[in-house]
Formats: C-alpha cells, structure tokens, sequence
C-alpha cells in the first residue's frame, strides 16, 4: 500500500513505520469496503481465465446458468493484500443466502443479474488460472442463475462469453502484517508463515511486506 505524503530512505524505514501505524492503519482497512482486483497477472502471458468452466448446455433464452470466480488466494493484489485459504469461509456459512450477483459493485435491487445458487472455496491448481506456478490454491466460485429480465444487456454479454472477469465486495475482520525483516519478531513470523504460498513471491519479495487477511465478511 501507498502512504500519502510520506517517503521513506530504505525498506527498513518503511517497514518501522508499518509496524508503528499497524493499530491504525488495520482499523482504516477493515472499516473500509475493498474490492478485488478484477483478474490476476501472469507475468509471462498477461491473460488469466477467471472461469473455469462455462456450462452452455443449460441455457435458455432467458436465464444462463454460469459458475464464476470471484477472488483468488495467496496472491498479492494491488492494495498489498494475500487473502489466506479460508479468507471467506465463516462468511459464506453465515451468509450464503445473503449475497447477490451484482454488476459493477453497485448495492441496490436493480443491480442485480443473477441469483447465486451455490457460494463456495475450491482448491484450483495455479496452472488453470494462467500463473505458470506448481501446486495449488485456493479460489472463491458463485453459480448463478443469470437472468435476462434482470439486465437484458449484461445477459447477453454473459451469453457471448464477453465477461469473463469478476470482483467481489467485502469488509476485513482479521488482518496481520507480514514484513520481511527479522528486527521485526511478530511480522517476520507471520511473512515466514505464509511467502511460499503466495503465487507472485517475487513481487511480495519485492515489496517487503504485505497484509496478511485472515478473515473477511462478504
């Protein structure tokens, strides 16, 4: 993340300053809605799937039926953020009847385009997702029953197969920093805890640290 007006001699410099403003800077993130980068980054090709699978078979003329991801994990998004496995798992067991299909994050009834059928967390290996990675992650996937009388243009985009990029909306519940210095006992341990899980490594390494998102609520 970006810190407004402030400039820093040395990754060390900004790190104390992470560390000193933790407190702070964890209240702003979780009282703040965040939304996920729209598609992931593969260095070497730049084009990422974020459906896996499009069933066409079920369709008519007024509702598609399309399974969708949302959010993928252990990957360091542009707001300096590693959703871990399990990021959205109480969410989804509290709320699974409770979260709409809705185009362009926009919150009222007449946004909406579909209705999710099944909400869940799915192991997806990196390689399906573009990232020339070995092993696996772990992704968020909606079905949903898309309907034309919802949005008749959106509808038919689905239906071309012109979107296949989605983000979702979500409030922060537990947060850690993880920072690669060892001065920093805490943050040093959670960064050891997780960096050879996340798929971009050499960006987080890059960085130097990042915000480890244990917990949010969709």
């Amino acid at each position: 993340m970006k810190i407004i007006g402030k400039t820093f001699e040395n990754k060390k410099e900004e790190i104390a300053y992470l560390v000193k403003h933790k407190k702070e800077i964890l209240e702003f993130k979780k009282a703040a809605i965040k939304f996920t980068d729209g598609t992931i980054v593969n260095t070497s090709s730049n084009e990422v799937s974020k459906a896996l699978h499009t069933s066409k078979e079920n369709d008519t003329d007024s509702v598609i039926k399309r399974t969708l991801i949302g959010n993928t994990y252990n990957w360091l998004d542009s707001h300096g953020d590693v959703h871990l496995d399990g990021t959205f798992t109480k969410s989804i067991k509290e709320r699974q009847n409770k979260i709409w299909h809705l185009h362009d994050h926009e919150q009222k009834i007449t946004a909406k385009i579909g209705v999710p059928t099944n909400i869940y967390e799915s192991k997806v290996a990196w390689k399906d997702l573009g990232i020339n990675k070995d092993g696996e992650t772990t992704s968020l996937f909606m079905d949903s029953d898309i309907k034309k009388d919802y949005n008749a243009l959106i509808f038919q985009e689905y239906k071309n197969g012109n979107i296949d990029q989605h983000s979702v909306g979500m409030y922060y519940v537990k947060i850690e920093l993880a920072a690669n210095d060892e001065d920093f006992e805490e943050e040093f341990k959670v960064w050891n805890e997780n960096i050879d899980k996340v798929g971009n490594k050499s960006q987080a390494e890059e960085l130097g640290y990042f915000w480890a998102v244990k917990e949010a609520k969709l």
